[in-house]
């Protein structure tokens, strides 16, 4: 089956209509306040797409790719991204809650002031995300890539990151009570205090 290919359109909604989307691709679209809840997506790749104000609440997106897209005040509500890759994205003022990531890839992207309390994000890499102000209370953060991330006035509280990657993350702003470290990561975790452990 060919590619469909989409390029610097502005998209009417009759596009999305009963449709699962399968791999189809969208170069620089605006797909803005459209209703596409429950929508599907499977090995689909969106460039320099903007969703802003659009409802993708329920939507199940599987091997997708998303680059540098803008997802501003757009509703994600129980949405799925199952080995998906949204690198560079934007969720400013997005309603994420009750989202759900399986492993993938979210390098850069720009989850300032996100609540993902309780998440399972196991596995997924988060290499230069931008988590700034956002709550990941209780989640399970094992063998996450963080390297490069922004923890500034991250809570963290309860969440188990045991085997994450924090490579050139500083980690004195964010709040850690109950979290749990491997021993490797509480040797970086003082480093970040100026203090040497032998």
């Amino acid at each position: 089956m060919d590619e469909i290919v989409f390029e610097d359109k502005q998209l009417e909604s009759k596009i999305w209509k009963d449709r699962d989307l399968v791999r189809c691709r969208f170069l620089r679209c605006k797909i803005r306040g459209m209703n596409l809840s429950e929508m599907t997506t499977k090995d689909c790749e969106f460039d320099e797409c903007d969703f802003t104000g659009s409802n993708l609440s329920s939507s199940n997106h599987r091997s997708s790719v998303f680059l540098n897209c803008k997802f501003e005040n757009s509703d994600l509500f129980a949405a799925k991204f199952e080995l998906c890759r949204l690198i560079g994205c934007g969720f400013e003022a997005a309603n994420i809650s009750g989202i759900s990531i399986i492993e993938g890839d979210w390098s850069f992207a720009n989850l300032r002031f996100q609540i993902l309390d309780g998440l399972n994000l196991k596995g997924v890499r988060f290499k230069g995300t931008d988590f700034a102000g956002a709550s990941l209370r209780k989640c399970d953060l094992r063998d996450c890539i963080f390297d490069e991330a922004s923890f500034f006035q991250t809570k963290l509280q309860d969440s188990d990151l045991r085997g994450a990657s924090l490579d050139k993350v500083d980690l004195r702003s964010a709040e850690w009570k109950g979290a749990k470290l491997d021993i490797g990561q509480a040797v970086h975790f003082a480093r970040c205090y100026g203090i040497e452990v032998e």
